[in-house]
């Protein structure tokens, strides 16, 4: 046989011998190199900032509060998981809207759904759903409201920049205006005005302010049903209505409604129904050594140990209008919100609260 014929034949034996495992080699030498060009030419996108502008309205949002406020916590939470780094810009109501309508901020943050705002911007699906009430002075008289006429007869003051539930615009054909909610509680203190519309948590956050000299006893708020004098509303993340800020409204509603799904939603919808003076250490006041929670009888119903912490979810009367004889004992309903009772609603005997100092 010819040299160069046993060399063809020893080169076909080592092909048959080693030609799948190049063949192998070559794939996944070729496939290596398209992910790796791929992850070169694909990079993880960094997040686009964004500005968002809000106003100061305890205890929702505002600079002076923790990572401005439990709604703007949520609010940077849901922009952050949607690929966003926001920067919020605090300012007043009225111009924190037309920053986004002239363009220069791409979002605003908490506001109302108004039928003039539907129209104007993009809503995002409720953040949290807050109470309107309106607030008057004891001392003149809690005020008389079954008719749209009764509430148009009144002085009725408003926060500039606000926009309040339909029944209260269509009765009320003229505002008296203020500022921020503090100058309206001083007016309503002064007699200067009869009724303040304005929501209940920050209502009460402006009573419970140092900055507010008048007595916080001195005023409540309408407690009737009726839609003229109380409502119940969404608060939204807003944006111009274009294009791309839809495409951004649809990610940030997916990312909200996850959010909704997790714990940390549920501290911050909890952390707003109990305002920092709502919040109690539980002291034992028997012979057991340990707190007794009962139920709404006054007959006991669970052992908890000392140093349990609660949330006061309303106030007895003997505690906040005129207490009378003193009687036997009162009873206060709560909120448990650690130990092994936690998140139970209980009552618990007064003598048994302890007001926490704060940053307790």
């Amino acid at each position: 046989m010819a040299p160069y014929s046993r060399g063809f034949s020893i080169l076909l034996r080592q092909l048959r011998t080693w030609g799948p495992v190049l063949a192998l080699l070559t794939v996944v030498a070729v496939s290596v190199g398209i992910v790796a060009v791929g992850l070169r030419s694909s990079p993880t996108s960094p997040s686009r900032p964004v500005l968002v502008s809000s106003g100061s309205w305890a205890p929702f949002v505002g600079p002076e509060l923790p990572d401005g406020g439990p709604v703007t916590k949520m609010v940077v939470e849901v922009l952050n998981r949607s690929g966003y780094s926001p920067e919020i810009r605090y300012t007043s109501w009225s111009l924190a809207e037309n920053q986004v309508t002239s363009g220069a901020s791409n979002g605003v943050f908490p506001l109302v759904g108004s039928k003039s705002r539907r129209e104007g911007f993009l809503l995002s699906d409720p953040l949290i759903d807050f109470e309107y009430v309106l607030f008057y002075n004891r001392r003149s008289g809690e005020p008389k409201i079954s008719s749209a006429a009764d509430l148009g007869a009144l002085r009725v003051g408003g926060i500039t920049g606000y926009e309040y539930w339909n029944e209260l615009e269509s009765a009320v054909t003229s505002f008296v205006p203020f500022d921020s909610a503090l100058e309206g509680f001083q007016a309503l203190a002064d007699g200067r005005i009869d009724v303040l519309a304005e929501g209940l948590l920050p209502g009460q956050a402006v009573l419970a302010s140092p900055a507010f000299t008048a007595d916080a006893g001195d005023f409540g708020y309408l407690q009737d049903n009726n839609p003229l004098v109380h409502s119940v509303e969404g608060l939204h993340f807003m944006m111009a209505n274009t294009a791309e800020a839809n495409a951004v409204m649809k990610r940030f509603n997916r990312m909200l409604a996850q959010l909704r799904q997790t714990d940390e939603y549920k501290e911050i919808v909890e952390g707003l129904e109990a305002a920092p003076f709502r919040e109690v250490t539980l002291i034992p006041v028997g012979e057991t050594g340990l707190v007794e929670l009962l139920d709404e009888h006054g007959r006991l119903a669970l052992l908890a140990p000392r140093g349990t912490r609660a949330q006061v979810l309303a106030w007895p009367k003997e505690f906040v209008d005129s207490a009378g004889r003193p009687p036997g004992r009162i009873l206060v309903k709560v909120k448990i919100s650690n130990g092994p009772a936690q998140g139970r609603v209980m009552h618990v005997d007064a003598r048994t609260l302890t007001l926490r100092v704060e940053g307790a």
